[in-house]
């Protein structure tokens, strides 16, 4: 085989159609994975159950969550669609329409298939995408409602308007905060330049008025929105020790938005000294702030303000939220690596070995995360043992006929088996 057919070869192993297609391929096998439990998945299906049949929910699980995500859940249950693989598969159209919405902002200024490649490749959209939780689905409608408002600046057509309202609303019914949106737009078009107001005064004249009463409307209806839940849970974090809850959350979200850049979960990591790996996700939590701030005001002329103002203040209310999880990041996670790519490469060589050793560490823990979610979805019994940190281990293992002698002996949730053979495919 000569030099030059190598090198044919290797190339073809880079080309845009060749990589997509194994993450094509990769996502799904894994929409047969079995029905992912969790507790707040728990929580949208008793939502699901109590908006379908009226009933009290069977476990007593505190329930503050939006009614958009179990509506949806319900209109899958009307068409016999509720299970695991429509679920997810509904999940990957969202995750497409999200990607298209977010090339379409950037348009020329990024290559589309990398920015679907790095997304697809991150650990968090990996685990969003193949469970039954609401982040895909919110990630859409978000995506959507900047596109279409990005669009309406752009081409000044009124049917826009339209899309950037009917899909800030799903966004919201979806996620308490999408509230960020409809602020987000508002504040966009009150800070256009004079110029700009002269000539676009007409159209001006009709959304910025219906963003105004859309958010009027949502603050009068905070409790449909479950706004007001959401402000008395971190109020009564915030009440008991002030200084904690700041301190806090600011560690949390630090660590859980490196968890975002390096590509995976700091509970995964258990080879290194707790107090080093604390350390160094903290310190990867500061870096990418640092970065992510830098990118912002580096790209502030160059990108829609709508978009600098929906990312800052959805920043500043994720460190103000009292609790951890990466899942928070998942709806950004398109605009951050879009943010990346929208960034020409470090002039200094020692930036740019920098970059890509990240780059290439992402990658390759993504293609892993990939792997191993495709590997428990083809074994049940390592499913059973390692989804969710095996905590419903005998559940699964009762469900699939695969339990050991020595844990047949233990208890299972009567409810837990009932969502199992209800939503399991």
């Amino acid at each position: 085989m000569t030099s030059d057919n190598v090198r044919r070869k290797f190339n073809l192993l880079n080309t845009p159609a060749f990589v997509l297609l194994i993450l094509f391929v990769a996502y799904m096998i894994n929409s047969f994975t079995h029905f992912r439990l969790g507790n707040d998945v728990l929580r949208y299906i008793q939502l699901k159950e109590w908006l379908e049949t009226g009933k009290q929910p069977v476990m007593d699980i505190r329930n503050n969550l939006p009614y958009g995500y179990p509506v949806f859940l319900l209109l899958l249950s009307k068409f016999s669609l509720c299970n695991s693989f429509f679920i997810v598969l509904a999940n990957y159209l969202y995750l497409a329409g999200s990607l298209y919405f977010v090339s379409r902002i950037f348009q020329s200024s990024i290559k589309a298939w990398h920015l679907v490649a790095l997304t697809l490749l991150n650990w968090s959209v990996v685990k969003c995408a193949v469970t039954p939780l609401s982040d895909i689905q919110y990630m859409f409608f978000s995506t959507g409602a900047l596109y279409f408002f990005t669009a309406y600046m752009a081409d000044k057509k009124t049917g826009y308007i339209a899309g950037t309202l009917i899909f800030s609303f799903l966004a919201i019914i979806t996620r308490t905060i999408g509230v960020l949106l409809i602020f987000s737009l508002a504040l966009a078009l009150v800070l256009q330049r004079k110029s700009t107001y002269k000539t676009e005064a007409p159209e001006r004249k009709v959304l910025l008025p219906a963003s105004a009463l859309v958010l009027i409307l949502v603050v009068l209806s905070s409790r449909f929105f479950r706004i007001q839940d959401y402000i008395h849970l971190m109020l009564s974090y915030y009440k008991i020790k002030p200084l904690e809850f700041w301190t806090t959350s600011i560690q949390w979200h630090l660590t859980d938005l490196a968890e975002v850049f390096i590509n995976t979960s700091k509970f995964k990591i258990n080879f290194i000294n707790p107090v080093i790996k604390e350390m160094t996700f903290m310190t990867a939590g500061v870096l990418s702030l640092a970065y992510l701030i830098r990118l912002i005001i580096k790209k502030s002329k160059n990108i829609p303000v709508v978009i600098i103002i929906y990312l800052v203040s959805y920043i500043v209310t994720v460190f103000n939220w009292p609790t951890y999880d990466a899942r928070f990041w998942v709806p950004v996670v398109p605009f951050f690596v879009a943010l990346i790519l929208h960034t020409s490469p470090p002039a200094k060589p020692y930036f740019r070995y920098v970059l890509f050793l990240w780059k290439f560490i992402y990658v390759c823990l993504g293609a892993f995360v990939i792997g191993y979610y495709s590997y428990l979805t083809l074994n049940k019994t390592a499913f059973a043992e390692k989804h969710d940190a095996g905590i419903w281990r005998k559940e699964y293992e009762a469900h699939f006929g695969i339990m050991p002698a020595d844990h047949r002996d233990g208890e299972v949730s009567p409810y837990i088996m009932h969502v199992l053979s209800t939503h399991d495919r």
